[in-house]
């Protein structure tokens, strides 16, 4: 048994997984009934677009950690959106 099973076993409230999901892990975890919500932070700092991305089941940016958290523009604002 994993440790989000063994929490999920006994803790009853909401609980909100997060750290390098991919879409079809997050349906699975929340299909299963191991989460009741999934953080994206990464892949939505990477795509402006992140939730039509995981709507359209489109390929996400590259994320470029060196780029994060810096008081420049950099990794901000120029992540590439997809176009209609």
């Amino acid at each position: 048994m994993t440790t989000v099973q063994k929490i999920r076993n006994n803790f009853k409230n909401s609980i909100i997984l997060s750290g390098g999901y991919t879409l079809e892990r997050a349906e699975n975890d929340l299909a299963s009934s191991m989460a009741d919500l999934i953080a994206f932070g990464r892949g939505f700092l990477a795509n402006p677009d992140f939730v039509s991305r995981l709507k359209n089941k489109e390929k996400l940016n590259p994320i470029s950690i060196d780029t994060f958290y810096t008081p420049y523009e950099k990794g901000y604002t120029d992540y590439p959106a997809l176009v209609d």
